[in-house]
């Protein structure tokens, strides 16, 4: 399994919890509750500032890795998971050779 690239990870990097609760209401007006995941998993928003060298080395992982598992260090806590990507990495070009990356990856 490969491993994310260690760029830094900006601020306004964001995890975010999945779960699938969903409550319902009888017809007495209680509540009940039901959920099929066995746990809740983690969504991550991850956001670089590359340069044109940097930026190739994550496009080429993408290529490599769009379909697979890949381990994925959280900045936030230190923890490795194991991740998919949810969609191919957003570019927002600045000046000059940087660009700022939006990558959105799900726990598995």
């Amino acid at each position: 399994m490969a491993a994310y690239p260690s760029f830094p990870q900006l601020v306004g990097s964001t995890e975010e919890w999945v779960d699938d609760i969903v409550l319902d209401r009888a017809v007495g007006g209680g509540v009940k509750s039901r959920s099929f995941f066995a746990a809740k998993k983690r969504r991550f928003l991850v956001s670089h500032s590359l340069n044109a060298t940097d930026r190739g080395t994550l496009q080429t992982f993408y290529n490599t890795n769009r379909a697979l598992a890949i381990t994925f260090v959280w900045n936030g806590d230190g923890q490795t998971y194991t991740c998919l990507f949810e969609e191919a990495p957003k570019i927002h070009y600045e000046s000059g050779i940087w660009a700022d990356i939006e990558v959105r990856l799900a726990e598995q």
